[in-house]
């Protein structure tokens, strides 16, 4: 049997694969405005900006997230 792992340990073994699940939702998005142009063009006027900022805001959060789990790592 192994030790117990702690909380660190267990950020510094699987920390791209959390960030990796994390950005999925943007994939998603991006994957979505081309749909968004074919399907109904009319709609993308308001959708794309509403969709860009939705990414931006996701992405500056995840790297949010990134920094804090190096924070935790370094300590």
């Amino acid at each position: 049997m192994s030790a117990p792992s702690n909380f660190a340990d267990v950020m510094r073994k699987n920390r791209w694969t959390l960030l990796a699940i994390l950005m999925l939702p943007v994939v998603g998005m991006v994957i979505a405005i081309p749909l968004i142009l074919w399907r109904t063009p009319g709609v993308a006027r308001v959708a794309i900006p509403i969709i860009i900022v939705l990414i931006v805001q996701y992405t500056l959060m995840v790297i949010w997230i990134s920094k804090k789990m190096s924070q935790i790592k370094a300590s």
